[in-house]
Order: C-alpha cells, then sequence, then structure tokens
C-alpha cells in the first residue's frame, strides 16, 4: 500500500502553473514529484506528496499568484539591500533629508 496521494489544481495560463510549481518548490516540496500537463487551454499543475501534506499543498497550489510576486519583489529588495548597504544607507539619508526639509517649511 502507497502511502503517497496526489493533488491537482488547473489554471487557465502556463505562467499561472509555472507560479504554482515555484510556490510549492520554495515551500519545499520535492521539484521531481510536480508536473504540469496541458489539456487543451488549460494547465494542470499536480504533485505527489504524502498524505499528511496533502492539504498544505493544496493550500500552496491554490494561494494568490499576486501575493507570491510581491514576496518575490520583497526578497528581491532586501537581497539588494544586503548587497548594496552603503548604497541602500545613502538612499535613506537623501530621503530623510528630503522629508526633513519639507516639514521644515513654513
Amino acid at each position: 500500500m502507497s502511502d503517497s496521494t496526489s493533488a491537482s489544481v488547473t489554471f487557465s495560463s502556463l505562467k499561472a502553473a509555472r507560479s504554482a510549481r515555484e510556490r510549492l518548490a520554495r515551500a519545499g516540496f520535492a521539484r521531481n514529484s510536480i508536473e504540469i500537463d496541458r489539456y487543451g487551454d488549460a494547465f494542470d499543475v499536480s504533485i505527489n506528496t504524502r498524505e499528511e501534506n496533502r492539504a498544505r499543498a493544496e493550500r500552496i497550489l491554490t494561494g494568490s499568484p499576486l501575493g507570491n510576486d510581491l514576496r518575490q519583489a520583497g526578497e528581491q529588495a532586501a537581497d539588494f539591500v544586503q548587497a548594496n548597504r552603503s548604497l541602500a544607507l545613502g538612499l535613506a539619508a537623501l530621503a530623510g533629508l528630503a522629508l526633513f526639509s519639507l516639514t521644515n517649511r513654513r
């Protein structure tokens, strides 16, 4: 008796299907257990996982692509700041000066 089960969701575009696959991979699911199959104009993303992980996989599959895009943008911004600390500090100082000068006007 196998202890794995399948969870799948259908998407209308390949981009949305790939986004779901990336969310699953980032959540720790094995990439080789995630499949994207095309059925006409729709794309089915399925994953084979253990029964105790099925609900989590379905929640990730049905998650918001917008939330995923915002999370990715935030991670990229944090990486940029970490890689360019002096530039980020300079930009923060300029923003502080601009805000100070705007609020100090009479």
